[in-house]
């Protein structure tokens, strides 16, 4: 039986040795490739945190230039709504004013005055309401991108977090 054994294990040791040793390979060949694909994801989604920034303080000197000059991409909606109700305020008090004491036209134009104080009355009410409510409408074009903005760097530094932990 001895002899068996000895014939078993000189066909049987080749191919178990072999085995052995793809298996240590794998075993180290497979930490090594995850922590490159962990490295590779790390700097990927730092670069991506990068470009985030450069685009969140493009929109903020977007919006900084915008209010500065006046731009309506700097307002909102509502603020715009508000602003368009003054002028229209504005432009019934001189006509008022150009009126005729007692006329019918004094008559028109004070009817006229007081719906566009109610309407500014309204619009300043919803922009009041929009913006403690954080609504969009209550927020400019340039507010909502640089919003955007912020929102997506939170999201890179949350990933970037969750691959330090890895």
């Amino acid at each position: 039986m001895n002899v068996n054994m000895i014939s078993i294990s000189k066909i049987c040791l080749p191919p178990l040795v072999v085995a052995f040793a793809f298996a240590a390979a794998t075993a180290f060949a497979e930490p090594s490739m995850v922590a490159k694909e962990d490295a590779a994801q790390l700097s990927a989604d730092k670069a991506a945190l990068q470009r985030q920034l450069k685009r969140l303080e493009a929109d903020e000197a977007r919006l900084k230039s915008d209010a500065a000059a006046g731009r309506m991409s700097a307002e909102s909606k509502d603020a715009y709504e508000v602003y368009k109700s003054k002028q229209a305020v504005a432009g019934e008090k001189k006509a008022l004013a150009a009126d005729k004491a007692a006329s019918p036209q004094m008559k028109a134009d004070k009817a006229a005055l007081q719906r566009q104080i109610k309407r500014l009355e309204v619009a300043e009410a919803r922009l009041k309401s929009d913006t403690e409510e954080g609504k969009m409408a209550a927020e400019s074009k340039d507010a909502e991108k640089v919003y955007k903005d912020k929102q997506a760097i939170k999201g890179e530094k949350k990933d970037i977090a969750a691959d330090k932990k890895k």
